[in-house]
C-alpha cells in the first residue's frame, strides 16, 4: 500500500469502508507482523511487493487455516487483499478455497426442512461429548451415526468416549468397518461401499459432476444408507412420499435447478457419459457484478460483523490459547500443537488399512531443535503430549519444519491402534472459533514430556 499500488477505481466502485481498513493496515507494519508471526521482515515485504505488482494474483486458502480461535477473521482479511489490489475483477484473480459453491444443485429439494418437527433440536457435533454427557432434559437417549467416526475425529476425545460409553444410550452405527465409534454401538448396520451403490458425486477441487453406477452387487446384507433410511421410514409408519424416493429420483431433484452451472446436465446424460463439466465457459469472474453482501460490495467494514459482536473492520483476531503467553496456561503448556492431515489417510478414513498404516508409520511429533534440546528429546524418542484435557503418545521427529514454540502431529489415527487409546484429539478443546462455529484443532497449548 505504501507503494501506491492499490486499485483505487475498484476500491471506489466495489468496496465499502476503505479508509478504516487502510488505517487498520497501517497498524501492522512489516516489523510488527514479523514479530507476531516469526517470519523474516524482508519475506513479508517481498510478498507484499509481489501482491502489489502481479496481475492477476490468486490466493489459495488452504483447508485448515480457519481452525483456530481467530480463523474466521484471518480468512475474512485475506479475502480483502484482492479488494485492495483489484484482483477480484480479473479471471483467475481473487481468493480460492474450494469448488463446492460452484455446484448449483437444488439442495433444498432434499433438505426438506418443512418436514422437520418444530421442536427438533440441532446439536453441535463439535461439542459431541458435552452433549452426550448433559444431564438436563431433554437428554440424548438415542444416537444414529452414519458417514462419521466421532470417537476418532471430534475434539475433546475423553468426553466423547465417556458419552459413547453411557449404558443408557442406545446407539446405531452404519459402517463398513468396526471403527472406534462402531465399537460402542448397540446395533451395527452394514453399509455398501462406493462400487456397490448409485450416487451423484460433486467435488471440492474441480468442476466436474459424476454419476456413480454400481460395479458389483452388495455383499451379504449390506445396503446403501439411503435404502436403510427408506426401510426405517416404512417400519416407523411414516407416509411422507419423499422418504421413499429412489436414488435416481433424488439425483434428478438435485439436478433440477435454475442455476446456470447445471444447464444441459441431466441424469440421463450423466448415465451415458459418466461425468460432465459444469456449464462455466472457461475462465470467469465469480464476483464480476456484485458480492454476496448486504451492500453487494466487498465490505472492508461490515455492519453484519458489528451486529454479531465482532470487529466490523477486517483485521487480526488473536487465537485463544496461542495468545495466552503470560498466563498459567502458557507457563504450564508452553508449546502450540497443530494437527495437519495425514498424507495417507482421509480424516479417519483408510486409517485401518494395513498398507496405508505401513506408509504412514508410527504416530510422530514434529518438534523444533530449540524445543527438543532443553527437554533432552532426540529423534526417535517416545514422547507424551499432554494438557488438562488429555494426552497421547508419539515418536519425536526433531526438525526445523516447524518453528520454535510449535509442534505438529497429524490427525486421523484410530484409537484402537493408538497407545492407551488416545489420539491428538484427546488434547483439543471443544470451543468455537471466532466465526461460523468452527472447530479449533490448531489452537491448542500442550506440554511435551520425554517418556523414560
Amino acid at each position: 500500500m505504501t507503494q501506491g499500488k492499490e486499485d483505487q477505481q475498484f476500491i471506489d466502485e466495489h468496496t465499502v469502508g476503505w479508509e478504516k481498513f487502510r488505517q487498520r493496515i497501517l497498524e501492522f507494519p512489516p516489523s510488527r507482523a514479523a514479530a507476531m508471526t516469526g517470519l523474516p521482515t524482508q519475506a513479508i515485504i517481498d510478498l507484499g511487493k509481489r501482491l502489489a505488482e502481479t496481475r492477476p494474483t490468486s490466493i489459495r486458502i488452504g483447508i485448515g487455516l480457519q481452525r483456530h480461535g481467530g480463523g474466521g477473521m484471518a480468512v475474512r482479511t485475506i479475502s480483502c487483499i484482492p479488494g485492495v489490489t483489484g484482483d477480484w475483477r480479473y479471471p483467475g484473480g481473487g481468493v480460492f478455497y474450494d469448488t463446492r459453491g460452484f455446484f448449483g444443485l437444488n439442495w433444498e429439494a432434499l433438505w426438506r426442512d418443512d418436514l422437520r418437527p418444530r421442536q427438533t433440536r440441532a446439536l453441535d457435533m463439535k461439542r459431541f461429548g458435552e452433549i452426550l454427557l448433559q444431564t438436563n432434559t431433554p437428554r440424548v437417549n438415542a444416537l444414529f451415526v452414519y458417514a462419521s467416526n466421532p470417537a476418532a475425529s471430534v475434539p475433546n476425545q475423553k468426553k466423547v468416549l465417556r458419552g459413547l460409553a453411557r449404558r443408557d444410550l442406545f446407539s446405531v452405527v452404519i459402517e463398513h468397518f468396526l471403527t472406534d465409534t462402531a465399537r460402542y454401538a448397540d446395533i451395527i448396520l452394514p453399509a455398501t461401499m462406493q462400487i456397490e451403490h448409485r450416487d451423484l458425486l460433486i467435488a471440492y477441487g474441480h468442476l466436474y459432476i459424476a454419476w456413480n453406477e454400481p460395479a458389483v452387487p452388495p455383499l451379504g446384507e449390506c445396503l446403501p444408507t439411503t435404502e436403510i433410511f427408506r426401510r426405517l421410514g416404512r417400519e416407523l409408519g411414516l407416509d411422507e412420499p419423499a422418504l421413499s424416493d429412489s436414488d435416481e429420483t433424488m439425483a434428478t431433484q438435485l439436478l433440477d435447478s435454475w442455476h446456470p452451472s447445471l444447464e444441459g446436465i441431466t441424469l440421463e446424460k450423466l448415465k451415458i457419459r459418466g461425468w460432465m463439466r459444469l456449464n462455466y465457459p472457461g475462465p470467469f469472474v465469480p464476483f464480476e457484478r456484485f458480492f454476496p453482501t448486504a451492500s453487494s460490495k466487498l465490505e472492508f467494514v461490515s455492519e453484519r460483523m458489528a451486529q454479531a459482536g465482532l470487529d466490523p473492520v477486517a483485521g487480526y483476531t488473536p487465537t485463544h490459547e496461542m495468545s495466552q503467553r503470560d498466563t498459567f496456561l502458557a507457563r504450564e503448556y508452553p508449546l502450540v500443537l497443530i494437527t495437519p492431515a495425514n498424507h495417507y489417510f482421509l480424516n479417519s478414513i483408510f486409517a485401518n488399512i494395513p498398507r496405508q498404516q505401513r506408509r504412514a508409520g508410527v504416530p510422530t511429533l514434529l518438534i523444533h531443535p530449540d524445543d527438543a534440546e532443553p527437554r533432552q528429546i532426540a529423534g526417535g524418542d517416545e514422547v507424551r503430549v499432554v494438557n488438562a484435557r488429555g494426552s497421547f503418545f508419539a515418536v519425536a521427529d526433531v526438525s526445523d519444519c516447524v518453528r520454535p514454540g510449535v509442534v505438529a502431529s497429524s490427525k486421523g489415527r484410530w484409537l484402537c491402534d493408538s497407545k492407551q487409546g488416545a489420539s491428538v484429539n484427546a488434547t483439543v478443546d471443544d470451543r468455537d472459533s471466532d466465526m461460523g462455529g468452527g472447530a479449533v484443532y490448531h489452537d491448542n497449548r500442550v506440554r511435551v514430556d520425554k517418556v523414560e
